[in-house]
């Protein structure tokens, strides 16, 4: 098999993910504002981020489809996430803000 990396990211929705927060004026502030404070209390902040975004996300983000076909594939796509990668890109760039 080979490189299954998508634009530097682990894979496609991991980048799409990261995209839309970083794209998305509102989504922005928000995850800034969560990887913000989990850096701030936090001493390792890194894994009650990736747990707290992918919660954000999958919770309150995407929508509830109810069982059908599209709601299937958006979960396979969201348990596809690294959210580890994605919080520490949020943390760096949080610390980079401070700077």
């Amino acid at each position: 098999m080979g490189d299954q990396t998508y634009n530097g990211w682990a894979n496609y929705p991991t980048w799409c993910v990261n995209l839309w927060l970083g794209n998305d004026e509102g989504l922005y502030r928000e995850a800034s504002e969560r990887a913000s404070e989990w850096r701030r209390t936090t001493a390792a902040p890194r894994l009650p981020l990736a747990d707290d975004l992918k919660s954000w996300v999958r919770d309150e983000l995407a929508p509830d489809l109810g069982a059908s076909f599209a709601a299937d594939l958006l979960g396979y796509a969201l348990d596809q996430v690294d959210w580890l990668e994605i919080a520490d890109a949020w943390l760096e760039a949080v610390a980079e803000e401070v700077s």
